[in-house]
């Protein structure tokens, strides 16, 4: 028989926050697996609550409300209003809330509340889906922090971030295979399409946890609990300024371990084309690309 998760309250998860290192008036970027953490009498509504009553008014949440809405996947154009997002339920329940603000970005969009929230999202899309200057790299730029619930690395969007700024050689590998870019539409406040070119496409993150002893051994990453899910919490810019460095050391390390998807396949393959370029002569790029870490 399977076991039911216990029952977490609001007052449990607010005990736990706190534990975890949450502060009154932090910037908090969380990325979750709800059911991973119990079973919250509340469901998600408490859950945020939880986390809101932690952070305080001087507090601001943010969280991904991803729909990967590519024109090459024959998606319709995103309507920040009414798509739903497509990484998890407490998201969704994010973006419905009063005061909550969504960002435009038809791939990555972002949810936010918090006086903060305004200046994260922005008003103009002039960024890449999570590259330098998206809601998530203002945030951890603003001193933000980032709460893992449930999930590891493999979930943190940041690292999209530090890809960005170590200009990492498989950006040049897009979605669109017949293009050398992708696309995506969105709709705007008055209801009229509008086009966005994409050039630093985020790929698959299947091979991201090659980032878990390295960032724990750095000091980056503590380990804590958020009812009975096994969680993480760091600071969004010592997490970017490693895992930069690390790219910039082995531009492949992301791409290992047992990537099984189209997109990091042929971003591999680009890669080690590009290294042996760089070496002038072939290289045995086997350890980079079992994910073995600098």
């Amino acid at each position: 028989m399977q076991r039911r998760p216990n029952t977490v309250n609001r007052i449990d998860l607010e005990r736990d926050l706190r534990e975890a290192g949450v502060r009154d008036g932090d910037l908090l970027v969380v990325h979750s697996s709800l059911s991973r953490v119990g079973w919250i009498q509340g469901g998600p509504l408490d859950a945020l609550a939880a986390l809101r009553a932690v952070l305080g008014p001087r507090g601001t949440l943010v969280m991904p409300t991803f729909t990967f809405n590519l024109s090459c996947w024959g998606m319709p154009p995103f309507d920040p209003e009414r798509t739903p997002s497509r990484v998890g339920v407490l998201t969704d329940a994010l973006r419905h809330l009063d005061g909550s603000v969504r960002s435009s970005h038809p791939t990555h969009s972002v949810a936010a509340i918090g006086p903060l929230a305004a200046d994260l999202i922005g008003d103009r899309i002039d960024y890449e889906p999570l590259g330098i200057g998206s809601p998530l790299d203002r945030a951890q730029m603003m001193g933000g922090r980032i709460l893992l619930i449930g999930v590891g690395q493999n979930r943190n969007s940041t690292v999209h971030v530090a890809e960005c700024y170590a200009q990492v050689p498989y950006f040049a590998v897009n979605f669109s295979e017949d293009s050398s870019w992708d696309e995506a539409w969105y709709l705007n406040e008055k209801g009229g399409r509008e086009l966005v070119i994409i050039d630093q496409m985020p790929g698959s993150s299947e091979g991201f946890d090659v980032l878990e002893n390295p960032l724990r051994r750095m000091g980056v990453v503590r380990d804590v609990m958020i009812g009975e899910a096994p969680s993480q919490m760091m600071e969004g810019n010592r997490l970017c300024v490693a895992v930069t460095s690390l790219l910039m050391e082995n531009p492949a390390l992301l791409l290992g371990g047992d990537a099984t998807s189209d997109i990091t396949r042929r971003r591999r393959l680009h890669t080690m084309k590009v290294l042996n370029q760089r070496s002038h002569r072939p290289t045995d790029l086997t350890p980079i690309l079992q994910g073995s870490a600098p």
